[in-house]
Protein backbone atom coordinates (compact mmCIF):
# COMPACT_ATOMS: atom_id res chain seq x y z
CA UNK A 1 0.00 0.00 0.00
CA UNK A 2 2.84 2.39 0.84
CA UNK A 3 4.42 1.83 -2.55
CA UNK A 4 1.10 2.50 -4.24
CA UNK A 5 0.60 5.73 -2.32
CA UNK A 6 4.16 6.82 -3.06
CA UNK A 7 3.69 6.11 -6.75
CA UNK A 8 0.38 8.01 -6.84
CA UNK A 9 1.98 10.94 -5.04
CA UNK A 10 4.89 11.08 -7.47
CA UNK A 11 2.59 10.77 -10.47
CA UNK A 12 0.58 13.66 -9.09
CA UNK A 13 3.70 15.78 -8.59
CA UNK A 14 4.94 14.98 -12.09
CA UNK A 15 1.54 15.83 -13.55
CA UNK A 16 1.38 19.11 -11.65
CA UNK A 17 4.97 19.92 -12.61
CA UNK A 18 4.32 19.32 -16.31
CA UNK A 19 1.12 21.38 -16.28
CA UNK A 20 2.78 24.15 -14.30
CA UNK A 21 5.76 24.25 -16.70
CA UNK A 22 3.42 24.34 -19.71
CA UNK A 23 1.34 27.08 -18.10
CA UNK A 24 4.39 29.16 -17.28
CA UNK A 25 5.79 28.66 -20.80
CA UNK A 26 2.57 29.92 -22.40
CA UNK A 27 1.16 32.46 -19.92
CA UNK A 28 2.78 33.51 -16.65
CA UNK A 29 6.53 33.33 -17.38
CA UNK A 30 6.86 32.89 -21.11
CA UNK A 31 10.17 34.65 -21.59
CA UNK A 32 12.04 33.00 -18.72
CA UNK A 33 10.90 29.46 -19.53
CA UNK A 34 11.42 29.80 -23.27
CA UNK A 35 14.82 31.35 -22.74
CA UNK A 36 15.84 28.48 -20.47
CA UNK A 37 14.61 25.83 -22.93
CA UNK A 38 16.29 27.64 -25.82
CA UNK A 39 19.61 27.76 -23.96
CA UNK A 40 19.57 24.02 -23.35
CA UNK A 41 18.50 23.38 -26.96
CA UNK A 42 21.42 25.39 -28.37
CA UNK A 43 23.94 23.58 -26.18
CA UNK A 44 22.58 20.15 -27.16
CA UNK A 45 22.40 21.05 -30.87
CA UNK A 46 26.07 22.03 -30.87
CA UNK A 47 26.95 18.88 -28.93
CA UNK A 48 25.18 16.66 -31.48
CA UNK A 49 26.83 18.41 -34.44
CA UNK A 50 30.36 18.22 -33.01
CA UNK A 51 29.87 14.61 -31.93
CA UNK A 52 28.62 13.66 -35.40
CA UNK A 53 31.74 15.20 -36.90
CA UNK A 54 33.94 13.21 -34.52
CA UNK A 55 32.07 10.00 -35.34
CA UNK A 56 32.45 10.77 -39.04
CA UNK A 57 36.21 11.02 -38.63
CA UNK A 58 36.42 7.90 -36.48
CA UNK A 59 34.48 5.81 -39.00
CA UNK A 60 36.64 6.85 -41.97
CA UNK A 61 34.13 9.16 -43.62
CA UNK A 62 35.93 9.88 -46.90
CA UNK A 63 36.77 13.52 -47.51
CA UNK A 64 37.86 14.11 -51.11
CA UNK A 65 39.43 17.27 -52.42
CA UNK A 66 38.68 18.59 -55.90
CA UNK A 67 41.63 16.53 -57.17
CA UNK A 68 41.12 13.01 -55.86
CA UNK A 69 44.66 11.93 -55.00
CA UNK A 70 45.56 8.38 -54.03
CA UNK A 71 48.59 7.01 -52.26
CA UNK A 72 49.77 3.44 -52.87
CA UNK A 73 51.69 2.37 -49.78
CA UNK A 74 53.02 -0.98 -48.52
CA UNK A 75 50.96 -2.71 -45.87
CA UNK A 76 52.63 -1.93 -42.58
CA UNK A 77 51.78 -1.50 -38.92
CA UNK A 78 54.04 1.53 -38.66
CA UNK A 79 52.33 4.56 -37.07
CA UNK A 80 54.21 6.94 -39.40
CA UNK A 81 52.31 9.01 -41.91
CA UNK A 82 52.58 7.64 -45.45
CA UNK A 83 53.29 11.19 -46.57
CA UNK A 84 56.71 11.00 -44.89
CA UNK A 85 57.27 7.24 -44.81
CA UNK A 86 61.02 7.08 -44.24
CA UNK A 87 62.57 3.68 -43.47
CA UNK A 88 59.33 1.82 -44.21
CA UNK A 89 58.98 -1.21 -46.57
CA UNK A 90 59.57 -0.21 -50.18
CA UNK A 91 58.28 -1.10 -53.61
CA UNK A 92 60.60 -2.32 -56.39
CA UNK A 93 60.69 -1.64 -60.15
CA UNK A 94 58.98 1.67 -59.54
CA UNK A 95 59.93 3.35 -62.84
CA UNK A 96 58.32 0.60 -64.89
CA UNK A 97 55.29 0.49 -62.60
CA UNK A 98 54.88 4.26 -62.79
CA UNK A 99 54.68 4.03 -66.59
CA UNK A 100 51.90 1.44 -66.25
CA UNK A 101 49.95 3.66 -63.86
CA UNK A 102 50.28 6.69 -66.14
CA UNK A 103 48.88 4.68 -69.06
CA UNK A 104 45.53 4.41 -67.27
CA UNK A 105 43.12 6.69 -69.10
CA UNK A 106 41.66 8.15 -65.89
CA UNK A 107 45.04 8.96 -64.31
CA UNK A 108 46.23 12.54 -64.76
CA UNK A 109 49.58 12.27 -62.98
CA UNK A 110 51.60 9.73 -61.05
CA UNK A 111 55.01 9.49 -59.43
CA UNK A 112 56.88 7.13 -57.11
CA UNK A 113 58.12 8.85 -53.96
CA UNK A 114 61.28 8.08 -52.03
CA UNK A 115 61.97 10.16 -48.93
CA UNK A 116 65.01 10.24 -46.68
CA UNK A 117 66.36 12.60 -44.05
CA UNK A 118 69.83 13.46 -45.33
CA UNK A 119 72.52 16.00 -44.55
CA UNK A 120 72.52 18.91 -46.97
CA UNK A 121 74.47 22.11 -47.08
CA UNK A 122 77.40 24.17 -48.24
CA UNK A 123 80.96 24.50 -47.03
CA UNK A 124 79.76 26.80 -44.24
CA UNK A 125 76.44 25.21 -43.24
CA UNK A 126 75.23 21.62 -43.03
CA UNK A 127 71.82 20.57 -41.73
CA UNK A 128 69.55 17.53 -41.95
CA UNK A 129 66.70 18.05 -44.42
CA UNK A 130 63.84 15.85 -45.59
CA UNK A 131 64.80 14.95 -49.18
CA UNK A 132 62.01 13.68 -51.44
CA UNK A 133 62.72 12.02 -54.76
CA UNK A 134 60.06 12.07 -57.50
CA UNK A 135 59.58 11.66 -61.26
CA UNK A 136 58.42 15.03 -62.52
CA UNK A 137 55.90 15.31 -65.36
CA UNK A 138 54.06 18.35 -66.77
CA UNK A 139 50.83 17.13 -65.15
CA UNK A 140 52.35 16.83 -61.69
CA UNK A 141 51.73 19.89 -59.53
CA UNK A 142 52.99 19.70 -55.97
CA UNK A 143 54.58 16.96 -53.88
CA UNK A 144 55.20 17.40 -50.15
CA UNK A 145 53.87 20.92 -50.56
CA UNK A 146 56.52 21.98 -53.11
CA UNK A 147 55.98 22.77 -56.78
CA UNK A 148 57.71 20.19 -58.98
CA UNK A 149 57.83 22.21 -62.23
CA UNK A 150 61.47 23.40 -61.79
CA UNK A 151 62.67 19.77 -61.99
CA UNK A 152 63.64 18.40 -65.40
CA UNK A 153 60.77 16.13 -66.57
CA UNK A 154 60.87 12.33 -66.69
CA UNK A 155 63.86 11.70 -64.42
CA UNK A 156 66.57 11.75 -67.15
CA UNK A 157 69.29 9.98 -65.10
CA UNK A 158 67.22 6.78 -65.33
CA UNK A 159 67.40 5.92 -69.04
CA UNK A 160 66.55 2.64 -70.78
CA UNK A 161 66.30 0.77 -67.50
CA UNK A 162 69.76 1.82 -66.30
CA UNK A 163 71.19 4.60 -64.17
CA UNK A 164 73.45 5.96 -66.89
CA UNK A 165 71.53 8.97 -68.21
CA UNK A 166 72.02 12.68 -67.68
CA UNK A 167 72.62 13.77 -64.09
CA UNK A 168 70.70 17.01 -63.48
CA UNK A 169 71.41 17.82 -59.84
CA UNK A 170 68.02 19.63 -59.72
CA UNK A 171 66.97 20.64 -56.21
CA UNK A 172 63.83 22.51 -55.20
CA UNK A 173 64.02 23.76 -51.61
CA UNK A 174 61.25 24.91 -49.35
CA UNK A 175 61.62 28.42 -47.97
CA UNK A 176 62.38 27.04 -44.51
CA UNK A 177 65.10 24.73 -45.93
CA UNK A 178 66.70 27.59 -47.88
CA UNK A 179 66.76 29.77 -44.77
CA UNK A 180 68.16 26.94 -42.67
CA UNK A 181 70.98 26.33 -45.17
CA UNK A 182 71.46 30.03 -46.03
CA UNK A 183 71.22 29.39 -49.77
CA UNK A 184 69.20 30.78 -52.65
CA UNK A 185 68.32 29.83 -56.22
CA UNK A 186 71.40 29.05 -58.31
CA UNK A 187 73.69 28.19 -55.39
CA UNK A 188 75.60 24.87 -55.39
CA UNK A 189 74.65 22.48 -52.63
CA UNK A 190 75.66 19.05 -51.40
CA UNK A 191 73.31 16.18 -50.61
CA UNK A 192 74.67 13.35 -48.44
CA UNK A 193 78.20 14.41 -49.36
CA UNK A 194 77.52 14.64 -53.10
CA UNK A 195 78.45 18.12 -54.36
CA UNK A 196 76.83 17.86 -57.80
CA UNK A 197 73.50 19.45 -56.83
CA UNK A 198 72.27 22.98 -57.46
CA UNK A 199 69.38 24.90 -55.95
CA UNK A 200 67.07 25.11 -58.96
CA UNK A 201 64.31 27.02 -57.14
CA UNK A 202 63.07 28.04 -53.70
CA UNK A 203 59.34 27.52 -53.22
CA UNK A 204 56.86 28.49 -50.53
CA UNK A 205 55.60 25.26 -49.01
CA UNK A 206 51.85 24.65 -48.85
CA UNK A 207 50.35 25.55 -45.48
CA UNK A 208 48.56 22.21 -45.30
CA UNK A 209 51.94 20.41 -45.20
CA UNK A 210 53.52 22.59 -42.56
CA UNK A 211 56.95 24.20 -42.38
CA UNK A 212 59.22 21.14 -42.44
CA UNK A 213 62.52 21.92 -44.25
CA UNK A 214 62.11 19.88 -47.44
CA UNK A 215 63.93 19.36 -50.73
CA UNK A 216 62.62 17.86 -54.00
CA UNK A 217 65.12 16.03 -56.22
CA UNK A 218 65.04 13.55 -59.10
CA UNK A 219 64.05 10.07 -57.92
CA UNK A 220 66.90 8.22 -59.65
CA UNK A 221 69.48 10.63 -58.25
CA UNK A 222 68.19 10.13 -54.70
CA UNK A 223 68.14 6.37 -55.29
CA UNK A 224 71.81 6.55 -56.21
CA UNK A 225 72.64 8.38 -53.00
CA UNK A 226 70.69 5.99 -50.76
CA UNK A 227 71.55 2.65 -52.38
CA UNK A 228 68.06 2.07 -53.80
CA UNK A 229 69.13 1.51 -57.41
CA UNK A 230 69.57 -2.27 -57.24
CA UNK A 231 65.84 -2.95 -57.17
CA UNK A 232 64.63 0.50 -58.31
CA UNK A 233 62.95 1.20 -54.98
CA UNK A 234 60.52 3.79 -53.62
CA UNK A 235 58.23 3.92 -50.61
CA UNK A 236 54.96 4.95 -52.17
CA UNK A 237 53.15 6.24 -55.25
CA UNK A 238 51.14 9.43 -55.51
CA UNK A 239 48.40 9.28 -58.15
CA UNK A 240 46.37 12.29 -59.28
CA UNK A 241 42.95 11.69 -60.77
CA UNK A 242 39.42 13.07 -60.81
CA UNK A 243 37.82 9.61 -60.91
CA UNK A 244 37.29 7.61 -57.71
CA UNK A 245 36.85 4.44 -59.81
CA UNK A 246 40.62 4.31 -60.31
CA UNK A 247 41.11 3.10 -56.75
CA UNK A 248 40.07 -0.49 -57.51
CA UNK A 249 42.54 -0.65 -60.44
CA UNK A 250 45.37 0.72 -58.31
CA UNK A 251 44.82 -2.00 -55.73
CA UNK A 252 45.98 -4.57 -58.30
CA UNK A 253 49.35 -2.88 -58.93
CA UNK A 254 51.22 -4.45 -56.01
CA UNK A 255 50.32 -7.34 -53.69
CA UNK A 256 50.42 -6.53 -49.97
CA UNK A 257 49.77 -2.86 -50.56
CA UNK A 258 47.03 -0.39 -49.63
CA UNK A 259 45.47 2.35 -51.72
CA UNK A 260 44.41 5.32 -49.62
CA UNK A 261 42.60 8.42 -50.61
CA UNK A 262 43.49 11.82 -49.19
CA UNK A 263 40.44 11.71 -46.93
CA UNK A 264 41.10 8.15 -45.74
CA UNK A 265 44.63 9.11 -44.78
CA UNK A 266 43.33 12.13 -42.91
CA UNK A 267 40.80 9.95 -41.10
CA UNK A 268 43.46 7.32 -40.40
CA UNK A 269 45.78 9.89 -38.87
CA UNK A 270 42.86 11.22 -36.87
CA UNK A 271 42.11 7.79 -35.45
CA UNK A 272 45.79 7.19 -34.66
CA UNK A 273 45.93 10.38 -32.64
CA UNK A 274 42.55 9.75 -30.96
CA UNK A 275 41.48 13.19 -32.15
CA UNK A 276 37.94 12.04 -32.92
CA UNK A 277 37.51 10.64 -29.40
CA UNK A 278 38.99 13.77 -27.89
CA UNK A 279 36.68 15.91 -30.03
CA UNK A 280 33.55 14.06 -28.91
CA UNK A 281 34.65 13.96 -25.25
CA UNK A 282 35.53 17.65 -25.23
CA UNK A 283 32.17 18.51 -26.79
CA UNK A 284 30.41 16.46 -24.09
CA UNK A 285 32.28 18.07 -21.20
CA UNK A 286 31.93 21.61 -22.56
CA UNK A 287 28.22 21.12 -23.25
CA UNK A 288 27.69 19.64 -19.80
CA UNK A 289 29.49 22.53 -18.11
CA UNK A 290 27.83 25.31 -20.11
CA UNK A 291 24.41 23.68 -19.87
CA UNK A 292 24.76 23.23 -16.11
CA UNK A 293 25.78 26.85 -15.58
CA UNK A 294 22.98 28.05 -17.83
CA UNK A 295 20.25 26.00 -16.15
CA UNK A 296 21.42 26.83 -12.63
CA UNK A 297 21.55 30.54 -13.43
CA UNK A 298 18.23 30.89 -15.27
CA UNK A 299 16.28 28.49 -13.06
CA UNK A 300 17.78 30.01 -9.92
CA UNK A 301 16.64 33.46 -11.00
CA UNK A 302 13.20 32.04 -11.74
CA UNK A 303 12.97 30.52 -8.27
CA UNK A 304 13.83 33.88 -6.72
CA UNK A 305 11.19 35.54 -8.90
CA UNK A 306 8.64 32.94 -7.72
CA UNK A 307 9.14 33.76 -4.05
CA UNK A 308 5.51 34.89 -3.74
CA UNK A 309 4.11 31.74 -5.35
CA UNK A 310 6.20 29.53 -3.09
CA UNK A 311 4.85 31.45 -0.11
CA UNK A 312 1.29 30.87 -1.36
CA UNK A 313 2.00 27.13 -1.69
CA UNK A 314 3.28 27.09 1.90
CA UNK A 315 0.15 28.91 3.05
CA UNK A 316 -1.96 26.25 1.29
CA UNK A 317 -0.28 23.58 3.41
CA UNK A 318 2.08 22.23 0.78
CA UNK A 319 5.29 21.29 2.56
CA UNK A 320 8.72 22.55 1.57
CA UNK A 321 9.65 18.98 0.67
CA UNK A 322 6.80 18.79 -1.85
CA UNK A 323 7.72 22.22 -3.21
CA UNK A 324 11.30 21.04 -3.75
CA UNK A 325 10.04 17.97 -5.59
CA UNK A 326 7.90 20.25 -7.75
CA UNK A 327 10.94 22.41 -8.58
CA UNK A 328 12.89 19.28 -9.47
CA UNK A 329 10.15 18.00 -11.79
CA UNK A 330 9.92 21.37 -13.53
CA UNK A 331 13.68 21.44 -14.06
CA UNK A 332 13.74 17.93 -15.53
CA UNK A 333 10.78 18.70 -17.80
CA UNK A 334 12.38 21.93 -19.00
CA UNK A 335 15.77 20.34 -19.75
CA UNK A 336 14.11 17.33 -21.37
CA UNK A 337 12.13 19.53 -23.75
CA UNK A 338 15.27 21.57 -24.47
CA UNK A 339 17.21 18.36 -25.13
CA UNK A 340 14.57 17.11 -27.60
CA UNK A 341 14.51 20.40 -29.49
CA UNK A 342 18.30 20.60 -29.46
CA UNK A 343 18.78 17.04 -30.71
CA UNK A 344 16.35 17.52 -33.59
CA UNK A 345 17.98 20.87 -34.42
CA UNK A 346 21.37 19.15 -34.30
CA UNK A 347 20.27 16.61 -36.92
CA UNK A 348 19.13 19.48 -39.13
CA UNK A 349 22.48 21.19 -38.51
CA UNK A 350 24.35 18.02 -39.51
CA UNK A 351 22.46 17.94 -42.80
CA UNK A 352 23.21 21.60 -43.50
CA UNK A 353 26.87 21.08 -42.56
CA UNK A 354 27.19 18.16 -44.98
CA UNK A 355 25.45 20.10 -47.76
CA UNK A 356 27.80 23.06 -47.28
CA UNK A 357 30.84 20.76 -47.25
CA UNK A 358 29.88 18.85 -50.39
CA UNK A 359 29.21 22.09 -52.28
CA UNK A 360 32.52 23.69 -51.34
CA UNK A 361 35.45 21.43 -50.41
CA UNK A 362 34.40 17.76 -50.52
CA UNK A 363 32.32 15.30 -52.51
CA UNK A 364 31.23 13.19 -49.53
CA UNK A 365 29.52 14.01 -46.20
CA UNK A 366 31.91 14.87 -43.40
CA UNK A 367 29.58 14.06 -40.48
CA UNK A 368 27.45 11.04 -39.59
CA UNK A 369 23.72 11.50 -39.01
CA UNK A 370 21.83 8.88 -36.99
CA UNK A 371 18.53 8.84 -35.04
CA UNK A 372 20.44 7.68 -31.95
CA UNK A 373 21.77 11.22 -31.64
CA UNK A 374 18.25 12.25 -30.55
CA UNK A 375 18.44 9.89 -27.58
CA UNK A 376 21.99 11.01 -26.87
CA UNK A 377 20.99 14.67 -26.85
CA UNK A 378 17.99 14.10 -24.58
CA UNK A 379 20.10 11.98 -22.20
CA UNK A 380 22.74 14.68 -21.86
CA UNK A 381 20.05 17.32 -21.30
CA UNK A 382 18.44 15.23 -18.55
CA UNK A 383 21.89 14.72 -17.00
CA UNK A 384 22.33 18.50 -16.98
CA UNK A 385 18.97 18.80 -15.23
CA UNK A 386 19.87 16.19 -12.62
CA UNK A 387 23.26 17.76 -11.87
CA UNK A 388 21.65 21.17 -11.45
CA UNK A 389 19.04 19.93 -8.94
CA UNK A 390 21.19 20.18 -5.77
CA UNK A 391 21.93 23.87 -6.43
CA UNK A 392 18.32 24.67 -7.32
CA UNK A 393 16.89 22.79 -4.35
CA UNK A 394 19.16 24.69 -1.97
CA UNK A 395 18.01 27.97 -3.54
CA UNK A 396 14.35 26.91 -3.34
CA UNK A 397 14.70 25.91 0.32
CA UNK A 398 16.20 29.28 1.21
CA UNK A 399 13.54 31.19 -0.69
CA UNK A 400 10.70 29.22 0.94
CA UNK A 401 12.23 29.87 4.35
CA UNK A 402 13.03 26.25 5.06
CA UNK A 403 9.52 25.51 6.46
CA UNK A 404 9.03 21.71 6.59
Amino acid sequence: MKIRKLLIRWLGLVSVGIRRTASRATYTAKQRIRFSVLGVAIVIALLVMVTSLGVGLATSTTVYDEDIDYWIVPDTNSPESPLIATDNPQFSSVHETNNRIREHEEVESATPVLSQVLQMGTNETKEYILVVGIINTPELDRVSGLGSSPLTPNDPYYANGEYKGEWTGNTVLSQSAAETLSVSSGDPISVAGNNSFTVTAVDNQSRSVGNVPTALVQLSELQSLTGSTTYDQAEQFVVGTNSPTVQSDLQEIYPDSSVRSRGEMTASNTRDSDLSLALALTAFLVSLSIGLLFVVTTSGLEIVADRQQLAILSAMGISTKSQLKLVGVQTIVMTGVGGLLGAVSGLVGIRLMNIAATRTITTEPIAVSHPLFVGYGISVALLIGLLSLPFLLVAARRVSGGVP
